[in-house]
């Protein structure tokens, strides 16, 4: 079966094939045929708030419905009422009526809102936008969008030309009236001209002659071999039973977000008819997940579909759910799962049983839809990439109906540098560990490729290992460190940690990896910054992640010489002493600041004192300041001053830490370094001292007495 006319086939695929005696298009291969691996991409979910210019339409992006409440005398508007009074809405999700009601004495009308571009920082097209609905009513528009003409076409289709203006309000657009008999629907916001295209009036349904997708979101995943839907078919969160819970191609929009709103509460993500639209446009194979609530007839439906629609030369990866094990917020799969195992017949199972049996049984289903066409199918055994018997549990549950084990080898911090991590942590000490954590992630991969090996001997067909997700991972959880976290991620330095992370891989065993993920707001956030771009015209001088993801896509971080990671930065380390504090006076205690290595830069690093049961202003002098190694220097000195005394006392201690380091790098266990206060009034101690002993000590502190003074 030949590829489409004008189909992509790389390189590699075509190596493959003629390696091995197969028709081009037709091979179930997902090694490259140079032996490097090959590369996807994760796609963000279609919410208002994110910066993917994803439709030439931007309405097909844009907030389930916001029910706001009017004060029909005074004109105050609630925002959000959805909870008490939703909207009514048709099963396309258009609103077929605005309610009326009294509340305290008051009248009170509904008024339907929706959001475009909201909140991400201005990250879209500035320019004209043209609307169109059609019905009876009203439809205004505000935050960025600025009214500059309408009208109304002798066919009846309502139309608004708006002047935007990017800012984080974005685009608000809002139905004040409608007809019940004539209700406003068929609303279309489209984007302005790109390089020449005119968008406004294109209205697809499957099998147009034009794409419904923008020119610069197609153009900047065209790299990419694999394109994974998880995130916009909503898969964490969906509520989709049968099948006609899913959200089809004619729907008022094509976004849920996770959680829906009270209005629209369905979760059910994308179409299926844009999704493969958006393979067939960039002929690239589609990764689907199975809703893990979804019935047979869904099942077999959607993958009938994909059988039918989906161009002849692309292979279709399938998963069931997804992170079965991941038990954190949002992830509902895990708790379907284990509430399985209460039901009767299940009693004893585990949790990984019911996971690969359930997989199993949507995977079947792909299969005997594919009949005949199999080597188009790559049915996947997703697991646990830290926990391999995890893993090889799913999968023996799953009685080898699969093609590839599927695992998620971020980089990701350990407890113990999360441990010594604080508000005053460096992005040069984020990137030193993140650098140092690749080899887990390689652990990892190294422990599956031995498993997809064995699986491979014992099914006598070859069992694939691949990536479903990747990448840095340094989520600040809200903590103090957060800030430092997200600017490592976005540093120039990190292209270059990612593009060793992707060779290290590679090398590793990965068959395919698929990179989370393409689009994101830029900003720190609890579960970290995954995207590849932060706007859809980002330049790609500063998409270091993005071009790294796309080096190894279009094969040309193989071909480029290996470039060995820079030099450590030195690590800078205190040692502290003792002193005895004399009877009057002050004498200084020096602290030793050492590096481990002489740097061709200056070094600098700022020092504090602290208490221990020394007490600044009673027994020493409390003190600050900053010192600056020069270039090729390694050792400095600071000096405390010790407060002298004639009191009969315990050694005493304090403390000096170093801080806010450049280009050095600190360590929680040599950073701090104590001063010991060693009383020399008691008795015990004289009594011990020789008078030549004695006469050197008062000789040394009237010395010391004299510098200082």
């Amino acid at each position: 079966m030949p590829c489409r006319p004008g189909g992509r086939l790389s390189v590699r695929r075509r190596h493959d094939h003629a390696r091995l005696g197969l028709e081009p298009c037709e091979a179930r291969q997902l090694l490259a045929g140079d032996g490097h691996m090959a590369v996807g991409m994760n796609l963000e979910n279609v919410v208002d708030w994110s910066p993917a210019w994803t439709f030439t339409d931007a309405f097909q992006a844009s907030r389930p419905w916001i029910a706001h409440a009017v004060d029909e005398e005074t004109g105050v508007l609630t925002w959000d009422v959805g909870e008490a009074r939703p909207l009514p809405l048709d099963a396309a999700g258009n609103v077929t009526a605005l309610e009326t009601w009294s509340d305290a004495g008051r009248s009170l009308r509904h008024a339907a809102g929706t959001l475009m571009f909201r909140e991400i920082g201005g990250a879209y097209a500035a320019g004209t936008y043209r609307a169109e609905w059609v019905g009876s009513g009203t439809v205004s528009f505000g935050f960025d969008a600025r009214l500059i003409a309408s009208g109304e076409s002798p066919g009846g289709v309502h139309w608004a030309d708006l002047g935007v203006t990017p800012s984080d309000a974005g685009i608000y657009l809002r139905i004040d009236a409608t007809s019940p008999s004539d209700p406003v629907r068929d609303i279309h916001v489209w984007m302005p001209d790109w390089q020449g295209r005119r968008f406004a009036g294109e209205r697809w349904t499957p099998g147009a002659s034009f794409s419904p997708f923008h020119p610069l979101f197609l153009k900047r995943l065209a790299a990419f071999d694999v394109i994974r839907f998880m995130g916009m078919q909503e898969t964490n969160s969906s509520d989709i039973v049968t099948w006609s819970d899913r959200r089809t191609a004619s729907a008022a929009r094509q976004g849920s977000g996770p959680g829906g709103t009270p209005s629209e509460p369905m979760v059910n993500g994308m179409s299926l008819e844009y999704m493969v639209q958006l393979a067939n446009d960039l002929d690239a194979d589609p990764w689907f997940n199975m809703p893990p609530m979804a019935d047979d007839g869904f099942v077999a439906t959607f993958a009938t579909y994909v059988r039918t629609h989906l161009e002849p030369g692309r292979k279709v990866y399938v998963e069931w759910a997804n992170e079965v094990w991941n038990f954190g917020w949002g992830f509902e799969a895990s708790q379907w799962v284990a509430e399985q195992l209460s039901l009767p017949g299940n009693a004893d199972l585990d949790h990984w049983q019911v996971a690969g049996r359930e997989a199993k049984r949507d995977l079947d289903i792909w299969s005997e839809a594919f009949a005949g066409q199999m080597h188009r199918l790559v049915r996947v055994a997703a697991g646990w990439a830290a926990v391999d018997w995890v893993t090889d549990r799913i999968a023996e549950s799953m009685a080898g109906a699969f093609d590839a084990i599927a695992i998620a080898p971020y980089i990701t911090p350990t407890d113990a540098q999360r441990d010594a991590s604080t508000a005053a942590t460096t992005v040069d000490r984020v990137l030193a560990d993140t650098r140092g954590n690749i080899a887990a992630s390689v652990e990892w991969v190294t422990a599956h490729a031995r498993l997809a090996r064995g699986w491979s001997t014992s099914l006598g067909r070859e069992i694939a290992l691949v990536a479903y997700e990747g990448g840095p991972h340094l989520d600040g959880r809200g903590a103090a460190y957060q800030p430092a976290f997200y600017a490592a991620t976005n540093d120039p330095r990190m292209g270059d940690i990612y593009r060793e992370y992707l060779q290290a891989v590679d090398a590793a065993g990965l068959d395919l990896y698929v990179d989370f993920q393409f689009t994101g707001a830029a900003g720190a956030a609890p579960s970290g910054d995954f995207a590849k771009l932060h706007r859809m015209d980002e330049p790609l001088a500063t998409a270091h992640r993005y071009r790294a993801v796309v080096a190894a896509a279009d094969g040309s971080l193989w071909s480029a010489p290996v470039t060995p990671p820079p030099p450590e930065p030195p690590r800078i380390t205190i040692t502290g002493g003792s002193l005895a504090e004399g009877s009057a006076g002050r004498r200084w205690l020096a602290f030793t600041i050492t590096l481990s290595q002489a740097w061709s830069r200056p070094v600098g690093v700022g020092w504090a004192t602290a208490n221990g049961t020394a007490v600044a202003g009673r027994d020493y002098v409390r003190a600050a300041g900053r010192i600056v190694f020069a270039a090729g220097q390694t050792v400095r000195t600071v000096r405390v001053a010790v407060i002298g005394d004639r009191l009969r006392e315990q050694d005493e201690t304090f403390r000096v830490g170093l801080r806010a380091a450049v280009n050095g790098l600190l360590s929680p266990d040599t950073r701090l370094a104590t001063g010991t206060i060693l009383d020399d009034d008691r008795p015990a101690a004289l009594a011990a001292a020789s008078p030549a002993a004695l006469a050197a000590a008062f000789a040394a502190w009237d010395a010391d007495s004299t510098a200082a003074r």
